[in-house]
């Protein structure tokens, strides 16, 4: 999978980079809070790798990513305790659950039966309705 044309990887790599930069030239980051801002980057790329390839298994990403981001920001001085960022989780992971019922269809039918996907079929070729 691609984002914007590159690899994750890569993107995670410019983060890491440019963090690295930004502390180069004076930003005033501790060890820990650039430690949570690559975290946090790489919370947020497998959320999107996640919702890419399978959306009804983004929500553990959702809720990992959003408890990631709000322990970046308590590294950074915002006063919130654990019990509010357990909160937090669980609202968004309700919150997507009620979204993603929608959007996915169980592969069982209402008698309690497995359905299973048709098969692919090849197209007829004319000569073969002959």
């Amino acid at each position: 999978m691609k984002v914007l044309g590159r690899d994750p990887a890569a993107w995670l790599a410019l983060v890491a980079v440019a963090v690295q930069f930004l502390v180069a030239w004076g930003a005033d980051l501790t060890e820990e809070q650039q430690a949570g801002i690559n975290a946090v980057a790489a919370m947020a790329m497998g959320l999107a790798i996640s919702w890419a390839v399978a959306r009804d298994k983004a929500i553990p990403a959702a809720a990992g990513l959003l408890t990631a981001v709000l322990n970046l920001m308590i590294s950074f001085g915002w006063d919130a305790t654990q019990d509010q960022v357990a909160s937090a989780g669980a609202l968004l992971t309700a919150a997507l659950a009620l979204y993603l019922r929608t959007q996915v269809t169980a592969p069982i039918a209402q008698d309690g039966t497995r359905v299973y996907p048709l098969p692919k079929r090849r197209p007829v070729e004319d000569w073969e309705r002959l």
